[in-house]
Formats: structure tokens, C-alpha cells, sequence
């Protein structure tokens, strides 16, 4: 059960319902945490910001890299909300997270994303020097810059226990590293 409410359309001040449309308008819905994270209309367009890097950081690897990398980095952090958004995007595309074979740039992808829970987001030199071979400077800030909104994500998903959206009940699994 969540922690906080759900602001819920028309019932907002008019600018929480002119930021709840933008949603609907943008993605065709208005998630479990846009709907709390609408509480606070500065915090509402700050994690807004994230789709402006999450643009670049497919644009750079890819969509499936990108979501078996938002995978990783959800369940590195924990996240059961976001590690199952993530799970029912690669399941849409016919990727099993715990049975499938990545590419190399996945592979890299999957290293950084466990090491944000199981070394706080160290990197060791090994998957530094991996990371660098595919990618130049921009492409390294681009992934991390992503990554560490991606935890903030999770965490702001955690700790107010954010309920799970109903179409995302079927994709939900025990939480283990990608």
C-alpha cells in the first residue's frame, strides 16, 4: 500500500490537472507514481526531465539494450515497481530477463546496472575498461547521467511503497540481480 495518495484527475489544483492531461496526452495514461509524484509539481518536472536522457541513452544502445539496462539498474536498486515495468517491456519483446542471451553492449550494460546494488554503483576497472571500449566519453556520461536518474526513480518508488500499476500485476517476480 502505498504511502501516499494518488492525485486523481479534476480533483488537483489546475495545474496538477494540466500536468495529469500532459501525461495522458504524452503516453496515453497516468502511472501509480505520476500520480503521487504530482504532489509536488517542482518534483513532478524534475523527474519529467528524465525523458530527455532516457531518449539519449536509447538513442545511443538501442531499445532493447536500453531496457535490459533499466532492468539492471531497477533490480540492482531493488525496485520491484520499476524492475517490473522493465520486465513487462522486455517479456513484450519476447526477452526473458533471467533466460536470454545479450549482446556484448548488453552484457557491459548488465555489470554496470548489478554494480549499482551490489557495489553501491562502483564500477570495477574490468567493466570501466569494457564500458570504454564501447563507448566514447559523451556515451559514458550519457549511460551513467541515466543510470543515476534511473535510482532516483527507484528510490523514490521505494520508500513511498508506490503500488504497482494493475497492468503490471503479471510481470511481477522475486527480485534478484539481472
Amino acid at each position: 500500500m502505498s504511502r501516499i495518495s494518488a492525485v486523481q484527475q479534476g480533483h488537483g489544483t489546475s495545474e496538477q490537472d494540466a500536468a495529469y492531461d500532459d501525461e495522458i496526452a504524452r503516453v496515453g495514461q497516468v502511472t501509480n507514481m505520476k500520480k503521487a509524484i504530482l504532489h509536488s509539481l517542482p518534483a513532478y518536472r524534475t523527474y519529467k526531465g528524465f525523458y530527455e536522457l532516457q531518449k539519449a541513452a536509447k538513442d545511443l544502445v538501442g531499445l532493447r539494450a536500453f531496457n535490459v539496462f533499466a532492468y539492471a539498474i531497477s533490480t540492482g536498486s531493488d525496485c520491484v515497481l520499476c524492475a517490473t515495468f522493465f520486465r513487462r517491456l522486455l517479456n513484450e519483446a519476447g526477452v526473458e530477463p533471467k533466460d536470454f542471451a545479450p549482446t556484448e553492449v548488453e552484457t557491459v550494460l548488465l555489470k554496470i546496472g548489478q554494480s549499482i546494488g551490489e557495489r553501491r554503483g562502483k564500477l570495477t576497472d574490468d567493466v570501466w575498461q569494457e564500458l570504454r571500449q564501447h563507448f566514447d566519453e559523451a556515451g559514458v556520461v550519457t549511460l551513467i547521467g541515466f543510470a543515476g536518474t534511473m535510482v532516483a526513480t527507484n528510490i523514490f518508488n521505494t520508500i513511498l511503497e508506490v503500488d504497482l500499476d494493475d497492468y503490471l500485476e503479471p510481470f511481477v517476480v522475486e527480485l534478484e540481480p539481472a
